[in-house]
């Protein structure tokens, strides 16, 4: 999970490069940093206590940096569009109240780095699923700084998720609806198990008695939690008219949510390329 202040946006395993235009004498310049981004996946059982470490290197032309890092609960809408940060504990899934972190606060000069270290204590007593969190980690103000009148600085913040999976973990999700409107396709997909999944595929469009697909969309990985919000709608832009002209198709739908197979489903659709009313420009 990645985000710079003050918008959150989340990534599961893609890692990030922060950087600036600006000089880094610049007051308004953002600090420039390379993180390590992947997704922290740990697999335990009760009682365990797994470590894992983040680490932060800022550039050594970059200006002295202070840095606070804690827990947070998050879930992201059905749509994708909006991450919702929550006090640690608040989902039922939370594995947020076992971390530890070493340090929670540190000041790290130019070119150095911050090795973070992430102490995760499993319950005793558990029920079998997968819990999250987010490790958060936001450079804050130089407290040592007196600034006289109005100033303005980019501060630097970073999200990093946290997955503990305790035997016997159920994947399982069921495609409850799929729609093709004139320039995108919808899937809407719902979890079924007790623990996140990670959801991405392809959608096929065959025209009857055809085997070779006339077009091929891809779907773009999303991650769908079993609470509070247990659905997603996946959104896939749809091929250029020529290649994807209207009529009816037979729509095929493969997701891979990390089972040993794929799970799909297929009905034979009108696809019609017209914008609606509401779509069309206003003259």
């Amino acid at each position: 999970m990645s985000r710079l202040s003050p918008k959150k946006i989340w990534a599961i395993t893609l890692g990030m490069l922060a950087w600036s235009s600006l000089s880094a004498a610049d007051p308004l310049s953002g600090l420039r940093f390379a993180a390590t981004l992947d997704s922290i996946r740990i697999y335990a059982g009760p009682g365990d206590v797994v470590v894992r470490s983040f680490r932060l290197t800022t550039e050594k032309d970059q200006r002295r940096a202070f840095f606070r890092a804690r827990t947070e609960d998050w879930w992201p809408s059905e749509d994708g569009r909006q991450s919702f940060y929550r006090k640690a504990g608040t989902l039922k899934q939370s594995c947020a109240p076992w971390v530890a972190l070493n340090p929670v606060e540190a000041i790290i000069e130019p070119g150095e780095t911050l090795d973070l270290k992430i102490s995760v204590s499993i319950p005793q007593s558990l029920d079998s699923g997968g819990y999250w969190c987010v490790l958060t980690v936001d450079e804050i103000l130089d407290p040592t700084v007196q600034t006289d009148g109005i100033t303005m600085r980019f501060l630097a913040s970073v999200s990093v998720g946290i997955f503990v999976y305790i035997e016997p973990v159920e994947r399982a999700a069921q495609i409850t609806n799929v729609s093709i409107l004139p320039d995108r396709a919808e899937v809407r997909l719902t979890n079924q198990g007790n623990s996140p999944l990670g959801v991405e595929g392809r959608i096929e469009f065959r025209r009857p008695g055809e085997e070779k697909p006339a077009a091929v969309v891809q779907v773009n990985r999303r991650t769908v939690v079993p609470e509070p919000v247990r659905t997603v709608l996946l959104s896939s832009q749809l091929p250029e008219n020529n290649v994807l002209p209207s009529g009816r198709y037979l729509v095929r739908v493969i997701l891979d949510i990390g089972l040993d197979s794929y799970i799909g489903v297929e009905k034979v659709l009108e696809v019609s390329r017209e914008p609606t009313p509401a779509q069309k420009p206003m003259r």
